[in-house]
C-alpha cells in the first residue's frame, strides 16, 4: 500500500483513489475496491454539509399486506424486518375481514397471521411501535366464493379502494343508500374496537391512520374527521390510550394538496386542523420509478404543511417508486425518491412493501415463499445502511454543485451518514466538506453499490487518517451510490 503526501493532503495510488484532506498527515485505505484510472486531482462536484440540523427522521417497514408472510418463515422474516433492520415502527393492517358484516366478528382475521407476526416482531425488537392502517375492503372478499355477493352489494361488482367495511359508511360504490353517507359513530366504534382488541392481546398501537388513499369516507368535510378523533377515546377500554392520529394518506402529494389542504373545509382553518392531527401524511402511489417521480408536487405539499407548522410530523406512509426488485441497478438509482423525500422535509418514511412473492411483482424488499428465501434486495441493504446508523436522528442540510450528485446527510448523536448518489453515466470526483468546527474521528466506513456491477450488498471499505479530518474527495463511479458512515465531533 503506497501513500503519497501532497501539500497537506494524502493520495493513495491503487484501485481506490481518494483525497483525504488533513494537516501534515497521511492515510491508509483498507479493503480497496476496483476504481482504476480515476484522477483525484480533478474535482467535478462539491457537496457541502451545513451546520443546520432539520427534521427528525423515523423509518418503518410495511407489513400491511401479508400475502407472502408464510408461517414457516415467520422467525426469519421478523428478524430481517425489525431485528437486523433497526426501524422504529412497523405498519400493520386493520383488517376488514374481522367485522366485514356489522356485529359478526371473525377473530381468525387477526389470530391466524397478523397477531402472531406482531408478537414475533416484538420478540426481535421489544421497542417496535405499531402503526395501524385500514387495509382495502376488497381483500376481505374471496374473488371466487364471494363473486355473487360483491355483485349484489357494489355497483358493477367494483368495490374500489375503500378501506372500511360497507356498514361503516362513506361508500360511493355501494348499492344500499344508507351506507353511502359517512356513519361517524360507527366509524369511531370500529377503530376503538380494533384498539381494544389489540390491547387484549398485549399489543399497543402507537399510530393510527384514518385513511388509506381512498378519501371518500370523510366526504371532504374535515369536521367528520375531527368528530371521529374526539369520539375514539370515549370508546376505549380502561388503560387503552388513543394513538397518534395519522391523516390523510392521500394517493399522491398533489392529491394531498387538492383533496386535503386546499379543500374548502380545510383551506380556511389549516392551523386548527393540523393542530388536531399528529402526523400529516401522503403516499406517492402514481410513481413507478425515478423517471415518473413528481418532485414538484412533493415539494409543494411539504411547503404548504411547513408554512402552517414548521415542526409538524410529515410522513410518506406508503412510499412507491423506490421498490425492491430483482434488478439491483433499479434499486440503486430509484433510491433518489428516498433522498428527495428527506430533502423536502419528510420526517417519516414507511417502505412499501416489505414481504413479497418469490416469483411475482417487483415491489418487495424481501422475497420469500414456503420453499425459497428469504432473499433481500439492494433496496433492503441500502435502507438498512441508513436506518441502522441514523433512525431516530435528524436530517442535516447539504448542498451540491452538480445536480447529478444527489446528497443526503443524517446524524444521530455523534454518528453521521453522508449518502451520495451519482445519477450520471460517468464517474464523478466529489469533494465532501464538513462545516467549520465539525471533525471526523476514528476513520470513515464506506459502503458502495454500483449499478453496473449489480451490487445487492454493499462493497465495504474504510478510510483511515491521522488526526482529525474535515473534508475529503472520493470518486463515485457512474450510476453508483456510496454511504460514508463515521463518528463526528460537533462543536465550534
Amino acid at each position: 500500500m503506497t501513500t503519497i503526501k501532497l501539500a497537506g493532503c494524502a493520495r493513495r495510488r491503487g484501485s481506490y483513489v481518494v483525497r483525504w484532506c488533513v494537516i501534515a498527515s497521511t492515510f491508509a485505505f483498507a479493503a480497496p475496491l476496483a476504481l482504476a484510472g480515476a484522477n483525484v486531482e480533478r474535482t467535478d462536484a462539491t457537496v457541502t454539509v451545513a451546520e443546520k440540523m432539520l427534521q427528525p427522521v423515523h423509518f418503518g417497514v410495511d407489513a400491511e399486506r401479508l400475502w407472502f408472510y408464510w408461517p414457516e418463515q415467520r422467525e426469519k422474516l421478523a428478524e430481517l424486518a425489525v431485528g437486523k433492520l433497526k426501524v422504529d415502527f412497523a405498519r400493520v393492517a386493520i383488517n376488514c375481514a374481522y367485522e366485514r358484516e356489522e356485529g359478526a366478528t371473525n377473530m381468525s382475521a387477526y389470530a391466524d397471521v397478523i397477531i402472531p407476526m406482531m408478537k414475533t416482531f416484538r420478540k426481535y425488537n421489544p421497542g417496535i411501535r405499531f402503526f395501524a392502517s385500514p387495509r382495502p375492503l376488497k381483500e376481505a372478499y374471496d374473488k371466487e366464493k364471494d363473486r355473487e355477493l360483491v355483485a349484489a352489494l357494489f355497483k358493477k361488482g367494483n368495490i374500489g379502494m375503500a378501506a372500511y367495511p360497507a356498514w361503516v359508511g362513506g361508500h360511493k360504490r355501494i348499492l344500499k343508500r344508507e351506507h353511502r353517507r359517512t356513519r361517524k359513530d360507527e366509524w369511531a366504534r370500529y377503530l376503538a374496537d380494533y384498539l381494544n382488541l389489540m390491547a387484549k392481546n398485549g399489543l399497543d398501537i402507537a399510530y393510527l391512520d384514518l385513511m388509506n388513499e381512498d378519501q371518500t369516507m370523510w366526504e371532504g368535510d374535515i369536521d367528520n374527521i375531527l368528530y371521529v378523533i374526539d369520539r375514539i377515546p370515549k370508546r376505549l377500554d380502561g388503560g387503552v390510550t388513543r394513538p397518534k392520529i395519522v391523516f390523510p394518506s392521500t394517493w399522491s402529494p398533489g392529491d394531498g394538496l387538492r383533496r386535503f389542504l386546499d379543500s374548502p373545509s380545510v383551506a380556511a382553518r389549516r392551523h386548527e386542523v393540523l393542530r388536531r392531527i399528529d402526523v400529516v401524511s401522503t403516499h406517492n402511489t402514481p410513481d413507478s420509478g425515478r423517471d415518473k417521480f413528481n418532485v414538484a408536487d412533493l415539494d409543494a405539499f411539504a411547503r404548504a404543511v411547513r408554512a402552517v407548522d414548521s415542526g409538524k410530523e410529515m410522513w410518506n406512509t406508503e412510499m412507491h417508486g423506490w421498490v425492491g426488485t430483482r434488478s439491483p441497478a433499479d434499486d440503486i438509482l430509484n433510491s433518489v425518491i428516498l433522498w428527495r423525500h428527506l430533502a423536502a422535509g419528510f420526517s417519516g418514511i414507511d417502505t412499501w412493501l416489505f414481504f413479497g412473492p418469490w416469483k411475482g411483482a417487483g415491489h418487495p424488499m424481501v422475497y420469500s415463499n414456503r420453499r425459497h428465501g428469504p432473499e433481500t434486495t439492494a433496496k433492503y441493504e441500502i435502507f438498512k445502511s441508513v436506518v441502522n446508523d441514523t433512525c431516530g436522528g435528524r436530517y442535516v442540510a447539504s448542498a451540491t454543485t452538480d445536480e447529478r450528485i444527489v446528497p443526503a446527510v443524517l446524524v444521530k448523536g455523534g454518528r453521521m451518514l453522508v449518502s451520495l448518489l451519482n445519477t450520471d453515466g460517468k464517474a464523478k470526483s466529489v469533494e465532501i466538506k464538513l462545516p467549520p468546527g465539525m471533525r471526523v474521528h476514528g476513520g470513515v466506513e464506506t459502503r458502495l453499490w454500483e449499478a453496473a456491477k449489480g451490487d445487492v450488498t454493499p462493497r465495504s471499505g474504510r478510510l483511515e487518517q491521522c488526526g482529525d479530518a474535515q473534508s475529503w474527495t472520493f470518486v463515485v463511479q457512474a450510476q453508483a451510490l456510496v454511504h460514508f458512515a463515521f463518528d463526528v465531533d460537533i462543536g465550534k
